[in-house]
């Protein structure tokens, strides 16, 4: 070989491992954003999307927003029945800046204070939203409105709030509650 002359390279092997070696992170990242991306895609509602149980989502969306509204009556009449019913043992409720991470706890120091002390009340929801988050998992936000009187004078408390549910069987139980009043000036 004379000074001169160049050895000749065969590049393209050396291309491709380059290229390889620099998509290989992405390759392994690949079904990770599969799978972000079939997660998201199942938060919409869809009319073709079938639920755990077979069903339409309109048929557990109404069955969700049912319960909903069956926790606005079960506070209204003091129905700890009903309660007990819906939110399961582990449920996680974060209420005017308090955390409580069981039903049991939640029930005996807070709801059944409140009940006992609420006269007339009347609870509404409104505007519940769900969406299918997941197997078997919905997300429903909602507004609400409490109103009666506490401990000698009347309240009207306003707010957002929202439930994760989960289905167990053929009925959804409430894992997370998370509301937020509106502040009174």
């Amino acid at each position: 070989m004379s000074p001169t002359a160049w050895p000749t390279l065969d590049t393209s092997a050396h291309r491709t491992n380059l290229i390889t070696k620099s998509m290989r992170p992405r390759a392994r990242l690949a079904p990770i954003f599969a799978a972000l991306f079939a997660a998201t895609a199942c938060t919409v509602e869809r009319a073709d999307v079938r639920t755990p149980g077979g069903e339409s989502p309109e048929s557990d969306t109404t069955q969700i927003r049912l319960t909903v509204q069956a926790i606005a009556t079960a506070l209204e009449t003091g129905d700890l029945a009903a309660f007990n019913s819906i939110y399961h043992d582990s449920v996680t409720i974060f209420e005017d800046g308090v955390a409580n991470s069981d039903w049991a706890t939640y029930r005996d120091e807070h709801l059944i204070p409140v009940i006992e002390s609420l006269v007339d009340p009347t609870v509404e929801f409104a505007d519940i939203r769900v969406r299918f988050v997941g197997f078997g998992t919905a997300l429903a936000t909602c507004r609400y409105r409490t109103a009666g009187t506490y401990e000698g004078r009347a309240i009207e408390i306003r707010g957002v709030a929202t439930l994760i549910f989960r289905r167990f069987g053929s009925r959804w139980r409430l894992m997370h509650l998370h509301t937020s009043s509106i502040r009174e000036y």
